[in-house]
């Protein structure tokens, strides 16, 4: 769970809050360390409300438990900003900054990203910055002029100007989105799919960029609407509901609402870490101070024994003999005073010196005083175990608590095995007769194309058309050679095949008289279209997928931009666990992802280097 602000998340607060801004008065400032604020805010109407900036997770109204001796930070500040008025708040180049401008020609910026800073200006050069900081081409120092981070801002850019990032990105129009023109990665997302732009076509070669830019105004019009859009899978809040995820989201009325609960939450879990933390070392530090007690009192007791050994075996020697008897207490022997007896447990209590301790009488005095020896460097022992486990405890609180592995969102049609053709078509394909039974029967449209290997038992596969695109021969190849490769072939070890393709009215389900369709199979009736000697070899590489990354695979023979990145398989007799541990070490990517992604039976890797092209 990421409790930080996106960029679109600040715009929605400024979008929806920014007019109960404009034109209050900063009051007090309260600094509650760790790059965290308050700002007191009074309205026209004299109704304060409290502004919690967290400089490393966002900008929200919510009022907190605040210091009741103001630091000299915040009295700094106090002193430069109290009383001034909120003419205007802005957000420069949709960056995850706020600008608070005042009526002195005086503004406060609220940089969030990265561990966050404060910066205060005068008439556009900074006087203040809480942490001083200098880049090559950036400076955030005393006296230097205020520059954002980013000098492009994708509201404001004209078409030409907008054209031009995207034609000369060498990245994918998700990727160019989400970084170049600062969207960040799920807006984007969100924005080519509403505009209808598959994700993965490059940034130059997209044509409809008016398209593009009237979906961005669509999705940023929506925050107005001050509703919350909470995911659990992954977890988190949007003012804008993504459609692109396919998920049903809870829906909240309150944007600052929603976003304070879910602050709350992720804060709460990281105090219950410290807190759980805190305790064990609380409770070790007292475990320390027993053990130096009792180690001491063991070695005291010892040392006067050592002082007075022969009268103490005269002593036990008495008490051993005697114990059976009803004693007269206290008995006095060379000085030395009996003061208890217990048969039972065969243990008295004498006292040397003002000083009372049990011994066993059982045992003679040095066996007894080297008890007592060893009790107190037991105890020594416990005491360098206890604060080597306070040590380590200390480095565990000073470490950020480890975040549950983000979950790869999934799309509909990775249930099945997959690839988007050179041509950008996606082809599916089943992985059993269940799902090779409800690929046709769900996913056959009349545009489609039906793709099966001449082999029985092979999987139904599907190219998808949508619009008015045909695929080419090239792209019927490679799904034909995906086909073959998914077929009892490859486990065979089998490195060529056939495949035929054919219309979607071509397949059926009603059997010829006396015949049995068993589920998975289909009839296929008139011409097949078929293509001999297909090379049964794969690439399998990663990619960037909604912020995770995700494995692929795809035929070798492809006509592809880049081999860069991608392994080379064919059938072979390696384990299919082993290639997959191999694969992973290469790309750098989970086991479960190739899991997902490899055909059955054993492969080879036919080079450990990326193939290039």
């Amino acid at each position: 769970m990421d409790s930080r602000q996106s960029s679109l998340d600040i715009y929605a607060f400024i979008n929806i809050y920014g007019n109960e801004l404009k034109g209050a008065f900063l009051k007090k400032v309260y600094d509650l360390g760790s790059g965290k604020f308050v700002f007191q805010i009074s309205g026209e109407n004299k109704d304060h409300r409290f502004l919690y900036v967290d400089l490393k997770k966002g900008i929200f109204f919510m009022d907190v438990e605040r210091p009741s001796e103001a630091s000299s930070l915040a009295m700094m500040l106090r002193k430069q900003v109290s009383e001034r008025r909120i003419t205007g708040i802005r957000q420069p180049n949709f960056d995850r900054i706020v600008v608070l401008e005042l009526s002195t020609g005086q503004e406060l910026i609220f940089e969030m990203f990265r561990d966050g800073n404060l910066v205060l200006t005068q008439d556009g050069k900074i006087d203040f910055a809480l942490y001083p900081r200098e880049w090559k081409n950036r400076k955030v120092i005393k006296g230097e002029p205020y520059m954002p981070p980013s000098s492009v801002d994708p509201l404001s850019l004209g078409n030409e100007e907008f054209l031009e990032i995207l034609s000369k990105s060498k990245g994918g129009i998700v990727q160019t989105l989400a970084t170049r023109l600062n969207l960040g990665g799920e807006l984007a997302e969100e924005v080519v799919f509403r505009a209808g732009i598959s994700k993965d076509s490059k940034a130059y070669g997209i044509v409809s960029m008016t398209k593009l830019r009237e979906t961005l105004s669509e999705c940023l019009r929506e925050t107005s609407e001050n509703i919350a859009y909470e995911y659990s899978n992954p977890v988190f809040l949007s003012p804008v509901r993504m459609k692109h995820l396919n998920l049903e989201p809870t829906q909240v009325r309150d944007f600052n609402d929603a976003m304070v609960h879910f602050l709350k939450e992720h804060n709460l879990q990281e105090e219950n870490m410290e807190s759980s933390v805190s305790r064990r070392i609380k409770s070790m530090e007292k475990s320390i101070e027993e053990f130096q007690k009792r180690s001491e009192k063991s070695r005291l007791e010892g040392e006067l024994m050592r002082r007075h050994l022969a009268s103490l075996d005269r002593v036990i020697q008495f008490v051993r003999k005697k114990s059976s008897e009803n004693l007269s207490l206290p008995v006095v022997i060379d000085g030395i005073s009996v003061t208890a007896v217990n048969s039972a447990t065969k243990h008295f209590t004498v006292s040397i010196e003002d000083v009372e301790f049990e011994l066993d009488f059982r045992k003679t005095a040095g066996q007894n005083m080297n008890d007592l020896f060893q009790d107190s460097k037991t105890y020594k022992n416990k005491i360098e175990g206890a604060i080597r486990a306070i040590d380590s405890s200390r480095k565990e609180a000073s470490k950020k608590p480890k975040q549950k592995q983000k979950v790869r969102p999934k799309e509909w049609y990775e249930v099945y095995h997959w690839f988007r053709s050179s041509e950008g078509f996606l082809v599916i394909s089943g992985r059993d007769a269940k799902s090779n039974e409800k690929i046709v029967k769900k996913h056959l449209k009349e545009k489609d194309l039906y793709v099966h290997a001449d082999v029985y038992g092979a999987p139904s596969t599907i190219i998808k058309v949508d619009g008015d695109s045909v695929p080419s021969e090239q792209t019927i190849r490679e799904a034909c050679i995906f086909a073959v490769s998914f077929s009892r072939a490859w486990s065979a070890g089998i490195r060529s095949g056939s495949a035929f393709w054919v219309l979607p009215s071509q397949v059926s389900k009603t059997p010829e008289s006396g015949e049995f369709v068993s589920t998975g199979s289909w009839i296929v009736r008139g011409k097949r279209n078929y293509l001999f000697n297909l090379n049964m070899e794969l690439e399998v590489g990663k990619e960037e997928f909604k912020g995770s990354e995700r494995a692929i695979i795809r035929p070798a023979e492809g006509n592809w931009e880049s081999h860069e990145g991608f392994f080379r398989i064919s059938p072979g007799k390696t384990k299919r666990t082993d290639t997959v541990n191999e694969l992973s070490k290469l790309l750098g990517i989970q086991r479960e992802e190739l899991e997902a992604v490899l055909p059955p039976g054993g492969s080879e890797i036919m080079e450990l280097r990326k193939v290039s092209s």
